[in-house]
Parts: C-alpha cells; structure tokens; sequence
C-alpha cells in the first residue's frame, strides 16, 4: 500500500488524538503499563507537537494511520540511569509518542513509519536518533531494533512504571547530508 511520512496538520488533530488512544488501549490489552493511568501523551500535548512542527503521521491511502513526534534535543530527558549514550552529539532528535491506528496494526507500517522518522531526522540535520520503549513493550522493542537501533541502556522517568529502555542510531554523514 502507499503510504508516506509527512508532518500532521492542526485540522487533524482530532485524528492524531484518535490514533494516540488506539495506541493506548492497545498497550493496555498486552498487559504495557506504558501510556496507562494517566501517563504517556494526552489531546493538549498533540496540540502542542503539531503547533511547534514536532508532531508526524503515517498517511495510508490519504488517510493517517500512525503519530508520532521528532523532538529536538536537549529536551530536558534525564540522564541514562544504566548505560551511555555513544558519541558526543549535542544535536539529536529523539522520536516520540510513536503510535499505529487499529486498523493499520500488523501490516508492517510500524516500522515503515519509523524508517520515515529517521529519514527525515537524518533530512534535517539530526546524525544522533533516539527513542525509548517500556521493557513489556516487546513489540515496539523488535521494530527499534529492525530499523538499526541499538540498545545503549535505561532511563527512569519520574512516575510508576517510569522504567525505559533507551536505543540510538547514529547516522553515517553521508546518509544524512546534503
């Protein structure tokens, strides 16, 4: 099926919204705390990732069927708890709120979209790419790893089930500029 990468649009925030939910009863049904009792992204968070151009979808056949957000770092992410990061960046993106529509799920469009997040991290200047997952979350753990991501450690986020597996992938200079 065609399908492309491209930023979401503010008159689809209803959608994103819609596809963020999906995502999180999807995690809930296989047992993924992530995302639940009141954590993981909410409606105010989209609206703020599609204002500041953070905010990405997966179009399949004209209609969006994956979210997920680019933010640029630093964010203010906490340190490793376990592990290192690998090289010395201090210009990285990392991918965020990465969520499929029902619909959509099982088709391989998880890690078509995150292959789009990176292409268009490495487009716009960003060799160092991150992204972290819950340990439960095996799933979103084998599509990280299909797309070259290794995992380098832990992060622990400041709420109950905050534990995170932390992977990277640096681009080569030549995959990424122009």
């Amino acid at each position: 099926m065609e399908h492309e990468v491209r930023r979401a649009q503010p008159d689809e925030l209803d959608k994103v919204i819609e596809i963020i939910e999906s995502g999180r009863a999807y995690l809930k049904a296989q047992g993924v705390p992530q995302w639940q009792n009141g954590t993981g992204p909410g409606p105010e968070e989209a609206k703020v990732d599609v204002a500041r151009g953070y905010g990405y979808v997966l179009e399949v056949e004209g209609d969006a069927k994956g979210y997920a957000t680019l933010i640029p770092g630093p964010e203010g992410s906490p340190e490793l708890a376990e592990g290192a990061w690998n090289g010395s960046c201090e210009q990285y993106t990392t991918i965020h709120r990465v969520a499929i529509d029902a619909s959509a799920r099982g088709s391989g469009f998880a890690g078509a979209f995150i292959a789009g997040m990176v292409q268009i991290a490495g487009e716009l200047g960003y060799p160092d790419i991150r992204i972290d997952t819950h340990p439960k979350n095996e799933i979103m753990q084998k599509v990280i790893a299909r797309n070259g991501f290794i995992e380098v450690g832990v992060l622990e986020l400041p709420f109950t089930d905050g534990k995170r597996l932390a992977y990277q992938l640096l681009l080569e200079e030549d995959t990424w500029q122009s």
